[in-house]
């Protein structure tokens, strides 16, 4: 066993060849079936959950449905995850999401500037109000009704709320279970 500290100042003990706090489990055909259907390799969130498949398959079908199923742009949901996952001190999911908002159409400046983005003018309306939402979500700052009925439609805002929700569900899961970050993203 190592000693492991994170960015975030926490340490903890882990076996070298672990990938969570808990031993890994063979991941079930039918995430394995799910994951080559959309073209993605199993990543250690997927491993670490492979313990109970009952909740790993619908977890995936959520994830899924919001990466390639809902109609709000992709940068857009990047951002809201970038923004919880900062929130939540989530080095594992910026670890996987950053690289993506780069990949949607985010700009270096944009993507460097979602912390302080209040006082960044790099982001247009919609992107400031999904920024807003991310903090009401992930850490109760007041909802700016106007700002979101003005940039999105009902739709829309169910599928930002979707996202924010599951991606600060999916920082807990990571969290509570300590899941090591991809040795590929490390």
């Amino acid at each position: 066993m190592r000693i492991v500290r994170h960015k975030l100042g926490r340490s903890h003990f882990m076996d070298s060849g672990s990938i969570s706090r808990i031993p890994v489990a063979p991941l079930p055909s039918s995430a394995s079936r799910r994951l080559a259907a959309v073209g993605r390799d199993p990543i250690n969130l997927h491993r670490a959950l492979a313990h109970a498949p009952a909740l790993l398959a619908p977890l995936l079908d959520l994830i899924h449905a919001l990466r390639f199923d809902a109609q709000v742009s992709r940068s857009l949901r990047e951002l809201m995850i970038c923004r919880i996952a900062q929130l939540e001190g989530s080095e594992y999911e910026l670890a996987h999401h950053l690289p993506m908002a780069a990949s949607s159409g985010l700009d270096s400046e944009q993507v460097r500037s979602i912390v302080g983005w209040r006082e960044a003018s790099c982001f247009s309306a919609p992107q400031r109000a999904v920024l807003g939402y991310a903090e009401h979500i992930g850490a109760g700052a007041p909802r700016d009704d106007e700002a979101l009925d003005a940039c999105f439609s009902p739709v829309e805002q169910t599928e930002l709320t979707v996202t924010g929700a599951t991606y600060l569900a999916i920082a807990r899961m990571l969290r509570a279970l300590d899941v090591r970050i991809d040795d590929l993203l490390a």
